[in-house]
């Protein structure tokens, strides 16, 4: 037994060693035979690898950016958990104002002590610092946080310790926990960093820890209506509050951000009806004016997520379509070609190959060519993520972290491997399929061409619609780039405007205004400056005041609310904006008693029809009826101060006083320079009065325009990109289609000349067979992109999804595109000597 059971095992071994060997050594072989085989047509080995690689390095790009906005897991602990919690307030319900309010810090401090839903409760207020290094100021983006926010979020620093809650406690709190980049600007990247100080706002902080690379919480887009203005935080300081802070109600003090991780097993739905049963009764506890407030928990991945996710993969789809579009064509060449081998595919036949083997060999040579093109996709994407980065359009989450990780390279060799298959398993269905018995009494002369034909005619088609519909919804996208460009912001595009913030040394209201007095007083006297005011809200910069309006003699709905904005002297005549009737600020104007406003054309048109708007009383406050009653002076242009797609809302300003508000005041400059000059100068008067404040967003109106538009102009540049790859794939293809359809009957035609038909009757023939493909893709692509553009609706400015321009204008280019490719070939049939092609093999 025993001799026996060693030769079974023995035979086993052997066959388990030989039976991979036996495959390796029949797969070598095919790629040995493939590449030779290749290797024979350069011209088409070259094409379609370059096709493939547009193909797969266009969609890698466009992964590569959705896997790091949505894929890629954000940077804390199980951030599934995390959330928002926000107090929305009824009052305000159905109007402007964001759902995505909080109430006060005692509101908060309640949260903590009642809810059981949560493991933890954090909070933080935004905050901008004057960072002093070398004598020179600069403006940081920072936080001051509790000390449970690191815990909360589940994060450690990468050097050093995070800030704790013996930290968070009145004269503890002068200690910075600083970005990577921060780090590695002013410490050099080295360890020793931990222990030195940073001057902040001329207070000296003793640097306690140095956070991940990828940590930057709060970053752009983190938070509902953020107008910070930077794409991540760099600085992270305790909060201290004081006690009077965490439990008076009677004040507008309310935390930035509130983050709560659930526990575990605790679902949203629970943790929503928990705080809504706790904000109940604190409602209760505010004056009447003020109550309303509810509370609302929403995800925080689903928040910084959910505005770019469709957009996201709306570009991957349009990309795939692209990539399909490529597969198709190098599925035509390869059909052409498989035409050309169908005497080496009956002669393998004869000989005993079976049509797996066939189909084997051909797959091979197919994936070997999706191979090589796959290769140098990763080098196209990797160009391609670098254009991408250029482009940021800056109000996308993440989007600096784009990269080709190990994620996205899987996903290539997936997109590849699959690609390889799809383009060529047709041809080698069709290759494999050969009557051995016609082929050798014609000659070789028979075989895959009929199928060919009919399969390569499919492909067309089917390029063409993809085309149309990529076509299509990148012309509604232009359409209503086009129309947002053209719109009239209102204002001045050439106006410079800046933020000017003070520090905690201008404290007291007298302080700030002598500052800003003497600031612009400077100011009016630097070189090249026309005109110059300044105002508490830039137009497109995210921030918003509102109010409860009242109108005498105007019935109006309860609390109806109106954005309130206040000026200079000056601010309109720098801005640019145009003065339709009454008269501007002057300065004579403040806000003591009789007040002057100015409201804007939409507010008259809104308000006050009938009547004749100047001298009319408008009231602005928390809708209790009290406050002063401000008299209407003058009636200005409307302008885009929310959003360029958003209609202009009604508007009341009253007179600015700089410094009346703690923290900062915009300034707007009209100059017959060019802004560079303007700014440096005004950076000097700065430098002169206090050399440790710093200006903060320094733009010109224009490139604000340019940023508010810069989204919209990302997708549509990405698409339209994408459209134009498609529309030269498709045109290719149908153009090599026709050059190997008059090949393939050049004896037929010269038959059809030498019986007496007219080289234009075989011009129009050709041309009747080429346009009867576009037609049918083109009946096919219009069906398909009715129903797809419908789902873009969102993204439209001024069209329709069924813009008529549009989907005339679309199938009219591809329609010439394709009588062009159709023509080339077609003209060259009608050139063919009749006796030579009747000897035409």
């Amino acid at each position: 037994r025993e001799p026996l059971l060693r030769l079974c095992l023995d035979t086993l071994t052997d066959v388990a060693i030989s039976a991979p060997r036996e495959h390796l050594y029949i797969l070598g072989a095919d790629v040995r035979y493939g590449g030779r085989m290749l290797a024979k047509s350069p011209a088409f080995t070259a094409v379609a690898v370059l096709v493939m690689a547009l193909g797969i390095g266009a969609t890698t790009a466009v992964f590569s950016l959705v896997n790091a906005v949505l894929l890629r897991s954000l940077p804390y602990g199980d951030p599934a958990r995390l959330v928002y919690v926000w107090t929305p307030n009824s009052r305000l319900a159905g109007q402007m104002v964001p759902a995505e309010l909080l109430s006060t810090w005692a509101d908060f401090y309640d949260w903590q002590r009642l809810s059981k839903s949560f493991s933890m409760l954090t909070a933080l207020d935004e905050r901008m610092f004057n960072l002093t290094s070398n004598g020179t100021a600069t403006r940081v983006h920072g936080a001051l946080v509790m000390g449970t926010f690191f815990e909360t979020l589940a994060v450690t620093p990468e050097l050093g310790r995070a800030i704790d809650e013996a930290d968070d406690q009145r004269g503890h709190e002068h200690v910075v926990v600083i970005g990577d980049g921060l780090w590695r600007t002013q410490f050099g990247g080295t360890a020793d960093a931990i222990g030195k100080t940073l001057l902040l706002d001329r207070q000296k902080y003793t640097v306690i820890g140095v956070m991940p690379r990828d940590f930057g919480y709060p970053r752009e887009g983190d938070v509902p209506h953020d107008i910070s203005g930077f794409q991540k935080t760099e600085i992270w300081t305790p909060l201290a509050l004081g006690m009077k802070d965490k439990s008076d109600r009677t004040q507008v003090n309310s935390p930035d951000v509130v983050l709560g991780r659930l526990r575990p097993g605790v679902s949203m739905a629970r943790a929503q009806a928990e705080m809504s049963a706790i904000e109940a009764p604190l409602n209760s506890l505010y004056p009447a004016e003020w109550r309303g407030w509810g509370a609302l928990v929403k995800p925080l991945v689903g928040t910084i997520l959910g505005p770019v996710e469709p957009m996201l993969w709306l570009l991957l789809g349009a990309v795939t379509l692209v990539l399909l579009i490529a597969c198709s064509n190098v599925a035509n060449l390869l059909m052409a070609r498989i035409t050309g081998r169908r005497r080496e595919m009956g002669l393998r036949t004869a000989i005993g190959a079976g049509r797996g083997w066939l189909v084997r060999q051909l797959l091979t040579e197919s994936l070997m060519l999706a191979g090589v093109g796959g290769a140098l996709g990763i080098f196209l994407a990797y160009g391609a993520v670098q254009i991408l980065v250029r482009l940021n359009p800056g109000n996308i989450p993440r989007f600096d972290e784009i990269s080709l990780d190990g994620r996205v390279l899987f996903f290539t060799v997936a997109a590849t491997l699959l690609t390889g298959l799809l383009f060529g398993l047709m041809p080698a269905i069709a290759g494999s399929r050969v009557n051995v018995a016609d082929l050798l009494k014609q000659g070789g002369n028979t075989g895959v061409a009929g199928s060919s034909n009919r399969s390569r005619h499919a492909l067309i088609v089917i390029q063409v619609a993809l085309s149309l519909i990529l076509l299509a919804g990148a012309g509604l996208l232009i359409r209503s780039y086009l129309k947002l460009v053209e719109t009239s912001p209102g204002f001045s595009r050439s106006t410079v405007t800046m933020k000017l913030p003070l520090d905690e040394r201008y404290q007291k209201r007298e302080q700030r205004v002598g500052f800003f007095r003497r600031f612009m007083e400077a100011a009016r006297r630097v070189p090249g400056v026309n005109q110059m005011g300044a105002v508490d809200d830039i137009p497109l910069d995210h921030r918003e005041s509102v109010g409860f309006l009242e109108v005498k003699g105007v019935s109006l709905k309860k609390n109806e609310l109106i954005d309130l904005r206040k000026a200079t002297p000056g601010y309109f005549q720098a801005m640019g904006i145009p003065l339709l009737n009454g008269r501007l600020f002057d300065q004579h104007d403040t806000s003591a008693s009789p007040t002057p406003a100015i409201v804007n054309a939409s507010f008259v048109k809104k308000y006050l029809r009938g009547h004749d708007a100047l001298g009319t009383q408008v009231r602005l406050g928390m809708g209790d009826g009290s406050g002063p009653w401000w008299t209407i002076v003058g009636v200005i242009g409307d302008v885009k101060h929310t959003t360029l797609e958003e209609k202009p809302r009604p508007e009341v300003f009253g007179p600015l006083q700089p410094g009346f508000y703690e923290g900062q005041s915009a300034f707007a400059f009209r100059t017959t320079g060019t802004p560079g000059p303007l700014i440096a100068s005004l950076r000097e008067v700065l430098h002169r009065m206090d050399a440790t404040l710093a200006f903060e967003d320094v733009r010109t109106m224009g490139e604000r325009v340019t940023a508010a538009s810069a989204q919209r102009r990302f997708q549509t540049a990405l698409l339209m990109a994408f459209a134009g790859a498609a529309i030269l794939l498709a045109s290719v293809g149908l153009y090599g289609l026709m050059v190997y359809a008059v090949r393939q009957r050049t004896a037929e035609f010269g038959l059809r000349m030498a019986l007496g038909a007219s080289r234009w009757q075989v011009l129009a023939m050709i041309l009747r067979h080429g346009l009867a493909l576009v037609t049918t893709g083109l009946l096919i692509g219009m069906a398909g992109a009715l129903g797809l553009t419908r789902l873009m609706t969102k993204w439209l400015y001024g069209v329709q999804a069924t813009d008529p321009v549009t989907f005339v204008a679309v199938p009219g280019l591809i329609l010439l595109i394709g009588l062009a490719a159709c023509l080339i070939p077609a003209w060259q049939a009608t050139r063919v000597d009749p006796i030579s092609a009747l000897r035409y093999d």
